[in-house]
């Protein structure tokens, strides 16, 4: 029972989450509307901007807001079952479509109707059938000559034409059902007593808008044609009624609702909402308030929403009924504002109060429920939200909309990283730069750690800002091999000029656990001066790691640990792996700089001696650093203080020179600025 309590707790949240999203287009829709509203009443014509321009623009939008909202549902819940974005995504607008508009016009009345549930409905079903069907055991292909993208587009072909095909036959069967008991209940809510029923509907239609949907447009479906034409007193409509009386400021008497929310929470995000929404309230638009707070699924605010609008029915109706009015035939548009609205309506000063009074009624009945759920809202973990689960578990879910949100922020940018160095490849300005390691002892030059550099025009060869972001999105082991070709180019030249110096490899570590990679390794370098570095955090994160770093040891291929002591040090990683250096990380040389540090230094350089592995220290930028690094020991020395990372040409000439081999050109003093061909 708690896990499908739970289940239906995150298709909630995730359904809240898709309505939230659509308030930037919510806010265009009202602004449309009340320009619209403007221009017609003011009598003002804009020559770039025809009156039925805007009204068909307004029309088009209409009808574009539940396939709108079809696109965010399917978004978030493929995000909550765990489906492809673009399947899952595609497949629910396929029902949704076929569903709703497959017998109908796409602006019928019944269709804009239909779609509304079907934003909500189609994609739920479809993407709950496509998550049970992904698990059937269906033929499956893996064909390493297929894109990623495409094996798997093809392998959810055959699943998502069978969600299609169940979740179609679902909803026709719903549709049957929703029909019968319509016809059940149809003539039992017909002999209700005319207000009881108008009460019904209001409470009916605050509901459906519960469950994010236009919930005015469907209790019209449940109601015969002629419902809101059936007068209530001196010629006054229902839909005359509801308007001047019932939604104060839109469904759910909102505008109540916002100055609830000004007048009595501090909670800031509500009241952000609250100021965005009150001009739009002021013209009984109430969509912002109601996704944007929101209301929708919101339990804690369901109460007042449906109670409020019958509160005010009620008590219009006695108002009425007791002082009588008449009003003029014609009916007020529904966005003209309140007060100017029953004023047009009626002629009558009195009418206008009783709004007032209403609105304040409303506020008063919003207040205690606004206070209690602003305390809520608040982002802190104090006692009385720890002591509350359900408050616990609502701070949970906006964590985790907050994490789907970053998620969804840093695949774009790994995307937009990904594209960044195909660009980088294709135009050539990617090269490999070489940092010479020397030897603590003699001076001498015996070897280069091989770092990969891109040309940025205006500033030259600079570090890979795009790396960290490309492994984060699984494409390190692209660029791994791409470097360990590059690498394997230079090495023949190294060769042929017969210097035996050794380069350093790094590689991270998704590329050693790879077995096909390492596999390849050890063939392309097989008898190559060559060391293979891995991060220190990454030895732990596969356990392949370990077994293939055995493998290249047991083909004479040297490992190196890389950045030891930043900030993920294990011991224990100094006796279990086969690896033959050490390269201390900078940030051991500046904890160095007191006594303490250099204890640490001169004693973690020992214990690596004592189990057999030469030590680099890394980073070693000045006289004095260097000469603090000789004294505790350390085997080779590596930063600015000799060279920084060059081009393999001026690499080699700074070996030759510095191990006075008879070479007589110098080292350039800057590499350079424009990218290798």
């Amino acid at each position: 029972m708690k896990s499908f309590v739970g289940f239906a707790e995150n298709i909630r949240f995730s359904l809240q989450e898709a309505f939230i999203a659509l308030v930037p287009f919510i806010v265009l829709i009202s602004a449309i509307r009340l320009i619209d509203f403007a221009l017609l009443y003011s009598g003002i014509s804009l020559p770039f901007l025809p009156a039925q321009t805007l009204e068909d623009i307004g029309r088009l939008l209409d009808v574009a807001m539940p396939v709108m909202l079809a696109i965010s549902v399917s978004f978030q819940l493929s995000v909550l079952f765990r489906v492809d974005r673009v399947t899952g995504a595609a497949l629910a607008l396929a029902v949704f479509f076929f569903d709703t508009y497959g017998t109908m016009a796409i602006d019928d009345a019944e269709a804009v109707s239909l779609a509304s549930i079907n934003a909500v409905i189609a994609p739920l079903l479809a993407l709950m059938l496509l998550r049970a069907c992904n698990r059937l055991p269906f033929p499956r292909l893996h064909h390493g000559a297929l894109s990623y993208n495409l094996e798997n587009a093809l392998n959810m072909a055959l699943p998502a034409l069978v969600s299609f095909m169940l979740t179609v036959a679902t909803l026709s069967l719903l549709h049957d059902a929703a029909n019968a008991i319509y016809a059940a209940l149809a003539p039992a809510f017909l002999g209700l007593g005319s207000n009881v029923a108008l009460a019904l509907f209001l409470a009916g239609s605050q509901i459906i808008w519960f469950f994010g949907l236009h919930g005015t447009n469907l209790a019209y479906l449940a109601v015969p044609p002629d419902f809101g034409m059936i007068e209530i007193a001196g010629g006054m409509t229902r839909d005359m009624f509801m308007t001047s009386f019932v939604n104060l400021g839109g469904s759910g008497a909102t505008l109540g609702l916002a100055l609830a929310i000004l007048l009595f929470s501090r909670n800031p995000h509500m009241r952000s909402i609250a100021l965005v929404a009150l001009p739009f309230t002021a013209f009984n638009i109430s969509e912002i308030l109601v996704f944007g707070l929101p209301i929708v699924l919101n339990l804690r605010l369901l109460a007042p929403f449906v109670a409020v609008p019958v509160v005010c029915q009620m008590l219009a109706l006695l108002a009425v009924s007791h002082i009588g009015l008449s009003v003029f035939p014609g009916e007020v548009p529904w966005v003209t504002p309140m007060f100017l609205n029953v004023y047009l309506q009626t002629g009558e000063a009195w009418t206008v109060l009783l709004q007032a009074a209403l609105l304040g009624v409303s506020i008063l009945l919003y207040a205690p429920f606004v206070v209690r759920y602003g305390r809520l809202r608040e982002n802190k973990l104090g006692p009385s939200l720890l002591n509350d689960g359900a408050d616990f578990d609502d701070h949970m879910r906006r964590q985790h909309g907050r994490t789907v949100f970053d998620q969804h922020k840093t695949l774009l940018r790994n995307s937009e990283a990904a594209r960044d160095a195909v660009e980088f490849l294709r135009e050539n300005r990617l090269a490999m730069h070489y940092q010479p390691e020397i030897d603590a002892r003699t001076g001498e030059c015996i070897g280069f750690e091989a770092l990969l550099r891109v040309w940025v025009e205006g500033r030259g060869f600079v570090g890979p800002y795009f790396l960290e972001t490309l492994e984060n999105a699984g494409f390190a082991h692209l660029i791994d091999r791409w470097v360990c070709r590059q690498v394997l180019q230079d090495l023949a030249q190294v060769q042929d000029a017969g210097r035996d110096l050794i380069v350093s490899i790094n590689l991270h570590p998704d590329t050693i656990a790879d077995r096909t990679t390492v596999d390849w390794l050890v063939q392309a370098f097989a008898e190559m001066p060559v060391s293979f570095e891995i991060i220190e955090r990454g030895l732990r994160s596969d356990p392949a790691i370990a077994d293939n770093l055995r493998r290249l040891a047991e083909a004479d291929l040297s490992v190196a640990i890389d950045d030891f002591g930043a900030g993920h040090s294990n011991f224990n990683l100094l006796a279990d792996l086969p690896v033959s250096i050490v390269k201390f990380d900078r940030s051991l040389l500046l904890s160095a700089a007191d006594q303490r540090g250099r204890i640490v230094y001169r004693k973690l350089t020992g214990l690596c001696h004592e189990l057999g592995y030469r030590v680099v220290a890394e980073g070693v930028e000045t006289r004095a650093q260097a000469d603090l690094v000789a004294s505790c020991g350390v085997d080779l020395i590596q930063g600015w203080l000799h060279a920084p990372a060059m081009p393999l040409d001026e690499a080699l000439v700074f070996a030759e020179r510095l191990n006075g081999t008879g070479h007589t050109s110098e080292a350039p003093a800057c590499w350079p600025l424009q990218p290798r061909t």
